[in-house]
């Protein structure tokens, strides 16, 4: 039985008026939960989960446990106890996730939980895997935001001011700290394992379109959304940051049209601000949606 919860209200901010389009659609909302985050508290996934049931026919909620360890590796982390603390962090998180699906809505969709990990043989991740392994080699402006988005959430550091040499680890002004260079490269294992689901989350899930939500916007959005050629977003892929009316909107850094040069006629980070709407939205669910899908449950039991 789901535990009554008070409401929570989110600001939400689609990054372009696509991705506001495909919010309204509503067919499906992706939360993706990292490791080392404690935005993503429990009382934090409650709420999203439950805003997500009144907004959405279908939800996932994917914890990201790869490569946590080359992470860890790569900040010095001893290697004897590198395992024990990655097995740690995703069994927290995991407890997280299972505490907020328990107190989900009975009216709602019930969401599905997953781990990356599940998807390491499903056939559309690998496909859209390998795109990404060659964007990061041969597309700079998505290399540079990738590793601009590792500088930043990763490494707690500003981006740089240069252009990146994926193959070094080097910025165009200069070379890095070997320890950066190192963490930087070991950054773009584990965004590499995330990205599929930012690119066509519909492919791997086979859902119609997906809202992949998180409560900012970051450097990797601008090669995604905003501009006409390389590795893009599927046209049922959309962003959305959701940020919780009671706590200030961060910084965003979004590889807006200002900041790299892109041109779109796209208006990104439209304003909503959502509230509950009615049940019967959910009356019509897709077959999609209904539990057994390879890998919803399992991994939290």
């Amino acid at each position: 039985m789901s535990v009554p919860q008070p409401a929570v209200y989110f600001r939400t901010r689609p990054f372009t008026d696509r991705c506001d389009h495909i919010r309204q659609r509503g067919d499906h909302a992706l939360i993706g939960v990292s490791t080392n985050n404690s935005y993503f508290s429990t009382e934090r996934l409650t709420a999203l989960v439950h805003w997500a049931q009144e907004h959405f026919r279908a939800v996932d909620i994917i914890c990201a446990d790869l490569h946590i360890d080359t992470v860890l590796a790569a900040e010095g982390g001893d290697p004897e106890d590198i395992g024990r603390r990655s097995r740690r962090r995703v069994t927290d998180v995991r407890r997280r996730i299972r505490k907020a699906v328990h107190a989900a809505s009975p009216d709602g969709p019930q969401p599905g939980t997953h781990l990356l990990s599940d998807f390491q043989h499903n056939t559309a991740y690998q496909r859209l895997r390998a795109d990404i392994d060659k964007a990061l080699c041969e597309d700079r402006e998505f290399a540079d935001a990738c590793r601009d988005m590792i500088r930043l959430h990763l490494l707690s550091r500003p981006q740089a001011t240069g252009g990146m040499n994926p193959a070094s680890g080097t910025v165009d002004d200069g070379p890095e700290d070997a320890a950066e260079a190192e963490q930087v490269r070991a950054g773009l294992q584990y965004l590499g394992s995330e990205l599929p689901f930012f690119v066509d989350t519909p492919s791997i899930l086979g859902v119609p379109s997906s809202v992949s939500c998180y409560h900012m916007f970051t450097p990797i959005l601008g090669p995604l959304f905003l501009r006409a050629d390389g590795l893009r977003a599927a046209d049922n892929q959309a962003f959305l940051a959701v940020t919780p009316h009671d706590v200030p909107a961060p910084p965003c850094h979004d590889g807006r049209p200002e900041n790299t040069g892109f041109s779109t006629p796209e208006r990104p980070g439209i304003s909503v601000q959502d509230g509950p709407v009615p049940r019967d939205r959910h009356a019509a669910r897709p077959e999609h949606a209904q539990p057994g899908r390879p890998g919803e449950e399992r991994d939290l039991k």
